[in-house]
C-alpha cells in the first residue's frame, strides 16, 4: 500500500512582527498575497532581513511545487516585544491557518532570518512534523565606508526598535539617572552599590529567561482563577492571608526572644499552627464548600486531611509552648533532652493520633465506595 504524502507548509517566521507592522496583517497565506508583502515590505523597508526571509521562502515553494507536492506557504508573525508571547501568537495563528486550509495531514518547513525564529519550531511541533528549517544569512562584502554604514544602522535600530532600545537605553539611562540623583546628595558610594545591585539583578533575569518564565507563571495563574470556582479564589485568599500571619508571627518571634530555645519554641508555637489553620480553612472552602454546592456529600478525604492537619497544629503548638518553658529554665539543651521534650510535649501522641483518625475515615471511604460498586452491579 502507497503511504500517502504530506501536503507541505511553508512559513516565513517573522517572530517580532515587522512584516505584521508594514503590512498591517500578522498572517499573509497564499503565494500570491505572500508576494505582495514581500514588493510591498521590500519597498518599505529594503534593508530588512525579512525581505530575504520571505523570498527565500518563494525559492521554497517553487522547489517543492516542482515535485508536484502542492505546497502551501504563509508568512505568520508574532509580536515586537514580547518573546514568549511572540510564540503563543504564532502558534494561534498557525493554528488558524490549519482550519482554513482544512487538511491535517501536513508537514511544516520553517524558513527565518535568525536564531530565535527557530526557536518557535519546538512549539510548532505540537501542531504537525517539522520537515525542514532554513536561516537565511545575507551574504554581504562591506569596505570601511560600509562597515561604519553598517554600525550607523545597527545603532538607530537601537534606539528607534522598542525591542532593543528598553536594553540599550532604558536600563543604562535609569542606571545613570540613579546614580546622578544620589551623587547630588552626597551619596556616590551607595550610588555605585546600588547600580551594581540592579546591574546584577538584570543579567540574572535575563541568563536565567526569568523574565519569560515570570510572565507565562503569571498568564497561566491568571488562566486558572479565571476558569476555577469562586470557591477555589477565596480558599486561595485564606490562605494567602494565614501565610502572612504565620511569616509575621515568626517575625516578632524572631526580634522578640533572645533564648534559641524560647526563640524556636515561639516560631513552632505561633508560625506553624497559623499556617495548618489556613491549609485547613482552604480545604474547607474550595474544596467542601464547592463540592456541598453540587450536592456532592462524598467529603471523606477532605475530612481525613483535616483531621490530621489539625492534630499536627496541636502537637506543633505543645512541642512549642514545651520549648518555650524549658527555655526559661535552662539556656542550652542536648540531644536526649530534645528527644524527651518530642514525647513529653505530647507531639509524637498528637501527631500518632490524628494518623489513625485520618486512617479510619480513609478505610471508612473505601468501605463506601466498595459498597456503592456492588449496588451499581
Amino acid at each position: 500500500m502507497e503511504e500517502k504524502t504530506k501536503k507541505p507548509i511553508i512559513l516565513i517566521i517573522d517572530i517580532d512582527d515587522d512584516i505584521g507592522n508594514v503590512t498591517g496583517r500578522s498572517l499573509i497565506f497564499g503565494k500570491d498575497e505572500v508576494m505582495k508583502a514581500a514588493i510591498d515590505f521590500a519597498e518599505k523597508r529594503p534593508e530588512d532581513s525579512d525581505t530575504n526571509a520571505i523570498f527565500a521562502g518563494l525559492n521554497l515553494y517553487e522547489n517543492l511545487k516542482a515535485t508536484s507536492n502542492d505546497p502551501e506557504i504563509a508568512i505568520v508573525g508574532g509580536h515586537a516585544t514580547n518573546n514568549m508571547l511572540a510564540q503563543i501568537l504564532i502558534k494561534d495563528r498557525v493554528k488558524q491557518l490549519l482550519e482554513k486550509i482544512g487538511n491535517k495531514d501536513v508537514e511544516f518547513y520553517l524558513v527565518s532570518d535568525g536564531t530565535d525564529e527557530l526557536l518557535v519550531a519546538e512549539v510548532l511541533r505540537e501542531l504537525a512534523p517539522i520537515a525542514g528549517l532554513r536561516r537565511v544569512i545575507v551574504e554581504q562584502h562591506l569596505g570601511v565606508e560600509g562597515s561604519y554604514f553598517l554600525l550607523a544602522r545597527y545603532i538607530r535600530k537601537a534606539i528607534d526598535d522598542p525591542k532593543y532600545s528598553k536594553y540599550f537605553l532604558g536600563i543604562p539611562g535609569i542606571l545613570i539617572a540613579l546614580f546622578g540623583i544620589l551623587s547630588v546628595f552626597g551619596y556616590i558610594f551607595l550610588a555605585l552599590k546600588i547600580i551594581l545591585a540592579v546591574l546584577g539583578v538584570f543579567l540574572i533575569l535575563k541568563g536565567f529567561n526569568v523574565e519569560d518564565r515570570a510572565y507565562s507563571l503569571l498568564t497561566g495563574f491568571a488562566k486558572y482563577l479565571r476558569e476555577t470556582s469562586h470557591f477555589q479564589i477565596a480558599g486561595i485568599g485564606i490562605l494567602g492571608v494565614t501565610i502572612l500571619a504565620s511569616v509575621l508571627a515568626g517575625y516578632y518571634s524572631a526580634i522578640s526572644k533572645e533564648n534559641l530555645i524560647i526563640f524556636s519554641g515561639s516560631i513552632i508555637a505561633n508560625s506553624i499552627p497559623i499556617l495548618l489553620a489556613g491549609f485547613t480553612l482552604y480545604i474547607v472552602v474550595s474544596r467542601i464548600f464547592y463540592k456541598v454546592t453540587k450536592s456532592n456529600l462524598n467529603i471523606l478525604k477532605e475530612t481525613a486531611s483535616i483531621a490530621i492537619i489539625i492534630s499536627l497544629a496541636f502537637a506543633f503548638a505543645q512541642l512549642g509552648v514545651t520549648l518555650e518553658n524549658y527555655g526559661l529554665k535552662v539556656g542550652i539543651i542536648t540531644g536526649s533532652e530534645i528527644i524527651n521534650l518530642f514525647i513529653g510535649s505530647g507531639f509524637l501522641l498528637y501527631s500518632v493520633a490524628g494518623a489513625g483518625v485520618a486512617a479510619l475515615i480513609e478505610l471508612a471511604d473505601y468501605l463506601y465506595f466498595r459498597r456503592s460498586k456492588r449496588e451499581e452491579k
